[in-house]
Formats: C-alpha cells, structure tokens, sequence
C-alpha cells in the first residue's frame, strides 16, 4: 500500500518565512509539540490514503484531466492559528483566497476519484498550512507570542502541484513527490 496526498507546494518566500517561524519555535517549545520540518510544508488539496501501486495511475489520470486549463492558485496568509480554539493539537497558517476554483477542485478530485473506486477524505477543505501538531497545550504566553508573528499577507502564487507519497516514521513522516505538475501551463514535471 502507498499513503498519498495532493498538495501544493508553498512558493519560496512564504516557505522560507514559515520555515525560520519552525526554527526558531522548535528549540522553545516542549518535546509534546511535532513541528513539520521546513521541507514538507504543503498546503493540502486532497489526503488520500493508502492506495494499491496500480492505483497511482488512475490517480495521475485524473490530475492530468483535472489540471488541464488551471493556472496558478492565489493566496494571501491571514496569520498563525491554534485549532480548535478549545485544546488545540494544530498549530497552522490560515490563508485565503478571492477565487474559489481550488474547493471546486478539490470535489471534482474526489467525484473523479471515487468513480475509479479511490475513496479519498471528505472533509471539506480548509485553507490552510499546518507548522505542529500538539498532544497538550502550550502555556498561554507562548501562545500569544506565536500567534503575534507577523506573516506577510500580499496574495502569493501557488504554481506547483504534487501527489506525494508518505511514509511514517517514528521520527516524523518522510513525503516523497511522485510526480509534479506545473500549474503555469498544466503540464506535467516528472518527479525524481
């Protein structure tokens, strides 16, 4: 079995500004607190599960329909979020967006999916961009300092697709792209 997700990846500036957030907050903060390391910052489009190696292909199928057409998406950064308000185990990045083409992309991923037998999450979609994972809360100072970084909010362009595997390990997941796409002009970037 393979675990897969479809995800974008972040654009450099934003990826390097979450990145220096995750260092500097990773040496203060207590052991029960799972930063996502700088390189697999992502946002989400699809979590997938485990699937059958032949299923990739159908899988890439699908992309390769789907993304035909689609240019970059936008975003803009709202700030750092604790989720749920109420014992938060998520720290992430809150954005936004004027358009709303990625949720319209994310149910067309999943009524394609589910056609070819892929059973994907139905969650609906939330924008956003997880830096930890938490098993207890922080003490509420800390948590007002995270929650004061200033994040750029200037809308910034998401031009790059992937469908990654993942592997869990006890030290913290391992995403591998299988394969690439480039939203600029929907083609496809062989990974690896």
């Amino acid at each position: 079995m393979i675990r897969t997700f479809i995800a974008l990846e972040l654009p450099k500036p934003l990826k390097s500004e979450l990145g220096s957030i995750v260092n500097k907050y990773s040496k203060a903060t207590p052991p029960f607190v799972n930063w996502v390391k700088p390189e697999n910052l992502h946002l989400t489009l699809l979590f997938i599960g485990d699937v059958q190696p032949p299923q990739i292909g159908a899988i890439e199928e699908v992309l390769e329909k789907e993304l035909a057409g689609l240019s970059t998406f936008s975003f803009g950064a709202e700030g750092l979020e604790f989720f749920p308000a109420i014992n938060p185990h998520l720290l992430w990045l809150k954005l936004s967006s004027e358009s709303d083409e990625i949720f319209k992309l994310n149910r067309r991923l999943l009524k394609e999916l589910s056609a070819r037998e892929i059973e994907a999450d139905k969650k609906p979609m939330k924008l956003h961009i997880t830096l930890a994972r938490l098993k207890a809360s922080l003490p509420p100072a800390l948590e007002r300092e995270i929650m004061s970084k200033k994040i750029s909010s200037e809308p910034q362009d998401f031009d790059c697709l992937c469908l990654f595997k993942s592997q869990l390990y006890p030290e913290g997941p391992q995403y591998t792209v299988l394969h690439k796409y480039n939203l600029i002009n929907s083609r496809r970037i062989n990974a690896g």
